[in-house]
């Protein structure tokens, strides 16, 4: 059999670069856009009119950026529509919504100091109201003269001191976590509010807003070592050694659940149980019949001793 003779390589360059029409159409079309976009970018970086602008608008753009004075009756910083300031003596603790919008500040802003008063925070001096990140450092200094609360909280006298002996004083016990020895009225826990708290020493708004946040999902606390839980404390033994010598308990105060009659919803959000447990727990009484006992409880397979231990104090049989 012979041997094909090889084509030219002129042939296989026209057959590479042969195209049907349908082909040529798309690519004529490809060249126009591309040819429109660089004509239109030559236009507008050579040949199209510029504005610039005069010293006129200059001004009128930085009047408009710049901040507006206290005088002004405005809070924020270019925001014509803030609503105008009017000045009154107030007290800042649970003010209403609509005598926060005429002091100058905002639904949102009014809205967080709000959720701070909700979390147990109260305003106990001016400059409490000062560390407010939603105040403004100049709106501030326009309320006060108007606000009703003292610019700082009268010093604690001091306890008098008697001579004491060496050997008196060497022999004395020593208050727990380093105190100096002194007379403090101890504090029932189940009772006191957030300012109650952070009066006694060594407690800071953190230590009583994580307390109270704490007792309140508890429904109060059975017994002192239980601090020990609070989210803050947990790592910080000695704080909670310190605070068990200023606090008292009232078990009369704690918020006691019945086994036979509730649900999971109120159970289930309880840091002794959880929402696994709860639902268990209502299964089980449901199959097996109401509880005789509170340790019947047991019997649900997901009541552990530990958790037995720690939820017992919370259900009563009515």
């Amino acid at each position: 059999m012979g041997r094909m003779p090889e084509r030219p390589w002129k042939e296989d360059l026209k057959d590479l670069f042969s195209v049907h029409a349908g082909e040529r159409r798309a690519v004529l079309f490809l060249l126009v856009c591309c040819a429109l976009a660089l004509g239109w970018a030559v236009y507008a970086q050579w040949f199209a009119p510029r504005h610039v602008p005069d010293a006129a608008d200059l001004q009128v753009t930085w009047a408009e950026l710049k901040p507006v004075v206290p005088d002004s009756g405005r809070t924020r910083r270019g925001d014509r529509d803030a609503p105008p300031r009017r000045l009154f003596a107030f007290d800042p603790n649970h003010l209403p919504t609509e005598q926060w919008l005429a002091l100058g500040l905002t639904e949102r802003q009014a809205d967080v100091i709000h959720r701070f008063e909700a979390r147990g925070g109260r305003f106990r001096t001016k400059a409490d109201l000062a560390r407010m990140r939603v105040v403004d450092p100049e709106l501030f200094r326009a309320w006060r003269p108007h606000i009703l609360l003292p610019d700082s909280l009268p010093r604690r006298a001091a306890a008098p001191r008697y001579p004491v002996s060496d050997s008196t004083r060497r022999h004395a016990p020593r208050p727990p976590g380093g105190m100096a020895a002194r007379s403090i009225a101890r504090v029932e826990l189940n009772a006191a509010d957030s300012a109650t708290l952070v009066a006694l020493p060594g407690i800071g708004p953190a230590f009583a807003r994580g307390i109270i946040k704490y007792r309140e999902r508890l429904g109060g606390f059975h017994s002192l070592e239980q601090l020990a839980e609070v989210h803050v404390l947990r790592d910080k033994p000695e704080a909670v050694a310190r605070l068990r010598t200023l606090l008292t308990l009232d078990t009369a105060l704690v918020r006691r659940y019945d086994p036979n009659t509730c649900t999971a919803e109120e159970l289930g959000p309880h840091p002794a149980a959880g929402w696994k447990v709860a639902k268990a727990l209502v299964a089980y009484r449901r199959q097996h019949g109401p509880f005789r006992a509170v340790g019947d409880v047991k019997g649900c397979v997901l009541i552990t001793d530990s958790i037995f231990r720690r939820l017992s104090p919370y259900l009563r049989l009515q």
